[in-house]
């Protein structure tokens, strides 16, 4: 637990989201001062395989159903209940139609319950249009933390010069859950891909950041303060980037590495072969990558780290009938060990019950992790790995459920399909991705489904094949199967799960 840390406020939506995914009449959805009991945020479909009448189950048709228009869902944003009003709101963030815009900025105001407002300024962060500046904005400054906090993230989705002077602003808010959301929100509008900022207002906010990375000690701002400059601010400190090499938190050093990658400066090479004993693989790794780019030859060692023996013991199945509760865990035996990965039904019900049918049919038995890219992902599930095509799939597409657990380290995810460089919406099947190092980008576009319990070391061990290596078999997926619970099932352990990276070790 990290106290007031990063996601205090996001995080204790768990509990109430779990409770709401269960297949109950109604949800428990209002918002308690109780450590622990927390507002849903507009995440309480219930598993779609199990029967439902109920207007979650209605909301998550329409939902799926990309013909459907935002007025369409309005009926629901009139109900007494706020849980059904936060649920059909991130529904019509979902269908990503701009005229969504004019129904969901009514629920920025003040009247309206805590998860209703956040759930709205998400969702409006999923359209992504310029007109719901102003209220985010006004959201952003004003607004609850964690109000504040998921309007602070849609204007990094959205960008532009306004967007950037708000969040500059917040960096230094009180509170760290805004100010880590606000970081993550400058990483996305500073980047290239978005509208363009004027070189005195980037100047400006890269000089706020930096200051504020300065002084900031919580470790999970910290640490997305750094992801920040390296996604977009990493050419307008080089004095910061050299410090942060020498930082004590591995991902600061990690992504300190990674900036001056991006910046090419030789000047460097010094400083980061000083880290090619880094204690830290993912650090090594990126060590490895920046100096190769650059011409020098100095051996870093890579390997992963040493699988622990008990990630090689596979846990005890349990019948695929069992719905598992609103827990479910998977096993994920490969020729490296096995991997457990617990799924979020409460954020991505649709997603978590086709990837339990493919489980259960078998789909995934005997399949190729055939892409590999270390400290970025490991990726399965394509029925044509090995082959001349790299896109298969199990026949159908299962529409995004994107959310916002971000992308830590050894979140499972569903792969898209892309099309001039840029991912195509409501295109994932069965190909999985698990982050190996948190990649906060990923978020804008991917469903996060799920999270590795045990054997993210075997995650760090599976090997990229070589195709013209014709002795040596790609690493494998000899089968999956639901297993039984193989972590603590507590509020405490399910909030940590979805919600913080430092600290986390899923042994």
């Amino acid at each position: 637990m990290i106290g007031r840390s990063l996601f205090a406020a996001c995080a204790i939506f768990a509990l109430a989201a779990f409770i709401a995914a269960s297949p109950q009449p109604s949800p428990s959805a209002h918002p308690s001062a109780t450590p622990g009991v927390v507002p849903t945020r507009g995440m309480s479909a219930p598993t779609p395989s199990l029967p439902d009448t109920s207007p979650f189950g209605e909301i998550g048709k329409l939902e799926r159903d990309r013909k459907t228009t935002p007025y369409e869902l309005a009926p629901f944003l009139k109900s007494s209940d706020p849980a059904v009003v936060a649920r059909a709101a991130v529904a019509i963030g979902r269908l990503r139609n701009p005229t969504g815009v004019q129904l969901l900025t009514p629920l920025l105001g003040g009247d309206q319950p805590v998860e209703v407002r956040a759930a709205a300024a998400f969702a409006l962060g999923l359209i992504g249009s310029a007109d719901a500046l102003p209220a985010l904005r006004t959201a952003a400054t004003h607004g609850a933390p964690l109000v504040a906090g998921d309007a602070a993230d849609s204007l990094g989705r959205i960008g532009g010069s306004a967007a950037v002077e708000t969040l500059s602003s917040l960096v230094s808010n009180r509170d760290v859950f805004v100010r880590g959301k606000a970081a993550i929100g400058l990483g996305e509008s500073g980047f290239a891909s978005k509208p363009q900022i004027s070189q005195p207002l980037r100047a400006t906010t890269a000089k706020l950041l930096d200051n504020a990375f300065s002084v900031e000690r919580d470790p999970e701002v910290r640490w997305r303060m750094a992801w920040a400059i390296y996604r977009s601010f990493y050419d307008t400190n080089t004095g910061l980037l050299r410090t942060m090499l020498n930082d004590q938190q591995e991902l600061v050093r990690m992504y300190a590495v990674k900036a001056i990658g991006r910046l090419k400066d030789k000047t460097f090479l010094t400083s980061v072969r000083l880290l090619t004993s880094d204690p830290s693989w993912r650090v090594r790794v990126e060590v490895s990558n920046v100096l190769s780019a650059m011409g020098d030859h100095t051996p870093v060692d890579v390997r992963p780290p040493a699988v622990p023996a008990d990630d090689q013991v596979e846990p005890k199945p349990v019948p695929s009938s069992d719905p598992q509760g609103d827990h479910p865990q998977v096993a994920i035996v490969t020729n490296r060990g096995v991997i457990v990965v617990e799924l979020f039904p409460d954020v991505a019900p649709y997603h978590v019950d086709a990837f339990l049918r493919l489980v259960d049919a078998g789909f995934y038995n005997n399949s190729q992790l055939d892409r590999v890219i270390p400290n970025f992902v490991v990726q399965g599930g394509n029925p044509d790995a090995g082959k001349t095509t790299g896109s298969g799939g199990p026949g159908f597409n299962v529409p995004d459920e994107v959310n916002w657990v971000e992308q830590l380290s050894g979140m499972i995810s569903l792969g898209l399909d892309y099309k001039d460089a840029s991912p195509i919406y409501d295109s994932g099947g069965s190909q999985y991705y698990i982050t190996e190092s948190p990649q906060l980008h990923l978020d804008e576009y991917f469903t996060t489904f799920g999270r590795v319990v045990k054997g993210l070391a075997v995650v760090y061990a599976v090997m990229k094949h070589d195709p013209s290596d014709i002795k040596t078999p790609p690493d494998l997926v000899t089968r999956m199967y639901r297993c039984e619970p193989v972590t603590p099932q507590t509020a405490d352990v399910e909030q940590k799960l979805r919600t913080t990276e430092v600290g986390y070790n899923p042994r």
